[in-house]
């Protein structure tokens, strides 16, 4: 399956808290702030890679704990894992997914394209 959960280490710490410099060496056009409150869904949809941006779709979980499910719609491989603080998601197309709140969440999509809402390259079954 092609999906990528990586627990980020911090750059930098010290008593004052730490520095993390994400998606270092990317070209960004647009970073995207989610809040998601605890037992909403984000997802429930995958992508046909046609926008940049979700070729991999690139999340990092700043803040919460999420139960993030997964499947390959061209294997039917399935995966399912609880996520928390600093981790970093990459998804690449035809691989459904779904996040699901289990506390108050922060991630960040790094996108290399801004966001079009007529063009959404987003297909939910």
């Amino acid at each position: 399956m092609k999906v990528e959960i990586k627990k980020i280490k911090p750059d930098f710490m010290d008593e004052r808290g730490y520095i993390h410099n994400a998606f270092r060496g990317e070209e960004a056009r647009q970073v995207t702030v989610l809040y998601t409150k605890k037992g909403a869904v984000r997802g429930n949809h995958y992508h046909t890679g046609r926008d940049p941006s979700n070729n991999p779709e690139k999340f990092l979980l700043i803040q919460g704990r999420m139960k993030f499910y997964a499947k390959d719609l061209k294997s039917g491989e399935e995966m399912e894992e609880i996520i928390d603080d600093m981790t970093e998601i990459r998804i690449w197309p035809f691989v459904f997914h779904r996040f699901e709140a289990l506390k108050d969440s922060v991630m960040i999509e790094y996108r290399e394209r801004e966001y079009d809402r007529n063009d959404p390259d987003t297909i939910s079954p």
